[in-house]
């Protein structure tokens, strides 16, 4: 029986990769550094700290604390303005919601930011917890956010479901016994390794969704929505 549902949130409830993109070079060009081809890439894996860093070490101009607050407003006007959800998305947590599963929310971004594209898009009312990389001090290439997230609401890495869109962070927490949910966005299908395609993101995941709406059908049938998903996914 699954017990959880801990979500990422950029690519995989919002539909918001598009708009990181545009920052981390937007940003760039306002610091007046060059930026690597694919440093969005890069970036997606990292927390705010982290991306800061990055940012210094191509000769950024600022604290590691200013580049984090400079960053984290270009990404509030960001969630505020160009942000959508992904297809069904708050469908289907609502209908977690009706069927008592709690839901998680892990995510890499800043608090505030996926916090004002929640309530703008209706969703935040649905979210038990929200987690952020930066509190607990570990990017998603460690297990920790979502072994924190499954504690939080009390149930076994086994018992809660991680959806997530990025290939590393899909490895995480495959690797860390949690079973997962792909789902399909296409900044994170076109990556620059075998495994960050639509193939080798499908390989290993538990199960691999075009959006909720799929899913949301292949539940139908399933009378208890915990017990439905846990045979959904093997």
């Amino acid at each position: 029986m699954i017990r959880c549902c801990i979500f990422d949130a950029d690519g995989t409830l919002l539909d918001s990769m598009p708009m990181w993109r545009d920052i981390t070079y937007e940003y760039a060009a306002q610091k007046g550094v060059r930026a690597p081809e694919g440093m969005h890439k890069t970036l997606n894996r990292l927390s705010l700290e982290q991306c800061a860093e990055y940012y210094q070490s191509l000769g950024a101009a600022g604290s590691v604390e200013e580049i984090v607050k400079e960053l984290s407003a270009c990404a509030l006007n960001g969630y505020r303005t160009r942000v959508r959800e992904k297809p069904q998305a708050k469908e289907f947590l609502e209908l977690l919601k009706e069927n008592r599963v709690p839901i998680a929310i892990a995510t890499a971004s800043n608090r505030e930011a996926v916090l004002l594209a929640l309530e703008h898009l209706g969703m935040l009312s649905l979210v038990d917890c929200l987690v952020t990389c930066d509190e607990v001090g570990k990017s998603k290439e460690s297990p920790d956010i979502f072994l924190y997230c499954a504690e939080k609401l009390g149930a076994a890495a086994k018992e809660s479901v991680v959806f997530e869109d990025s290939a590393y962070a899909i490895r995480t927490a495959k690797n860390a016994g949690f079973p997962v949910v792909a789902v399909e966005d296409q900044v994170s299908i076109h990556g620059e390794t075998p495994l960050e395609t639509k193939e080798g993101i499908a390989s290993m995941a538990n199960l691999y969704v075009r959006d909720y709406g799929e899913l949301i059908s292949r539940l139908a049938p399933a009378e208890d929505l915990s017990l439905g998903l846990g045979d959904l996914l093997g």
